[in-house]
């Protein structure tokens, strides 16, 4: 009998298994073998093309560290995390605390503060791209229409505005997707305690400090690591305004990566370039999860 039992639950053991089995097979193929194989060329030069490698060592770590390209994408990654994630938020969460009021044509203005964001990141970077072009650009054409030509700038050519440009154009199209999640955390707030705190003298402004702002704490630490995890991988809006340039003044780490696969030819130096995108990335998560256990240890204290 006890034979039987023990035959069942190995035989209900290998059906778990094999139930798992097919997502497995497309973790370790799709996700786990290519990092384990970018790691591995990393340490080698090699073109991508030819079948041969030569061992490098550390070589491409050294080389991409002291790249000065490799600098100036650090510093865009910086730039680009900051510069659009808290002006997202800033936007995003002001204008749901207008939406929660309950103002006239509320479902539409949330409708068309959206729209942005579910547009293609291509076609949008093309249509900025007419926008901002120095000749015959729109922007431009409306500036010598108001006789302010002195106001004209190379928007997209110009080293010193470009990267504004994709800061202006990214902040424009999710800062929806910010407004829509500050909004839907404030439909979690309880109206008791706006009530609460109306009756004991609280206006509006020392509402948002003291109710909404405090309890929108988890949308704060979503919204900021998807931000910065965003402008870690950004690539096609710097790549389809700028490609990447002038003079690496908009480089980031996938078009720079993009640049040393496929134009020239450094498998070995794009591979190390990952594995060190990898690296803040999971920096970047260890964070996270750190602060979401701080934030529910918080709530737990608190029931």
């Amino acid at each position: 009998m006890k034979k039987r039992e023990s035959a069942g639950k190995r035989m209900e053991t290998l059906t778990n298994y094999l139930f798992i089995l097919p997502l497995l097979i497309l973790f370790l193929t799709f996700f786990a073998y290519p990092i384990l194989y970018n790691f591995i060329i990393s340490f080698y030069d090699w073109n991508g093309i030819s079948v041969t490698k030569s061992f490098a060592g550390l070589a491409n770590y050294r080389t991409v560290m002291s790249d000065r390209v490799m600098k100036a994408v650090l510093k865009n990654f910086v730039i680009i995390a900051l510069g659009t994630t808290l002006p997202q938020a800033f936007f995003g969460i002001i204008f749901a605390s207008f939406f929660r009021r309950h103002i006239r044509f509320a479902g539409f203005y949330r409708i068309a503060f959206y729209l942005p964001a579910i547009c293609t990141v291509t076609i949008v970077g093309n249509v900025f791209s007419k926008i901002f072009e120095t000749n015959r650009g729109y922007l431009n054409v409306m500036l010598r229409s108001a006789h302010l030509d002195f106001l004209c700038q190379p928007w997209l050519a110009a080293p010193h505005t470009a990267l504004l440009c994709i800061l202006f154009v990214n902040i424009w199209q999710w800062t929806g997707y910010s407004m829509l999640m500050y909004y839907a955390g404030m439909l979690n707030i309880p109206d008791d305690l706006y009530e609460a705190a109306a009756i004991d003298g609280a206006g509006p402004v020392q509402q948002f400090r003291h109710i909404t702002f405090p309890l929108l704490r988890g949308t704060h630490y979503t919204l900021v690591i998807l931000g910065v995890l965003g402008a870690l991988k950004c690539f096609d809006l710097p790549y389809v305004l700028t490609d990447g340039g002038p003079a690496h003044a908009t480089e980031t780490f996938s078009t720079y990566i993009y640049t040393k696969s496929f134009n020239t030819f450094k498998q070995g130096q794009a591979s190390a370039i990952v594995v060190l995108m990898f690296m803040i990335a999971m920096a970047i998560t260890v964070i996270q999860l750190k602060m979401y256990y701080k934030e529910d240890r918080d709530k737990e204290l608190a029931e």
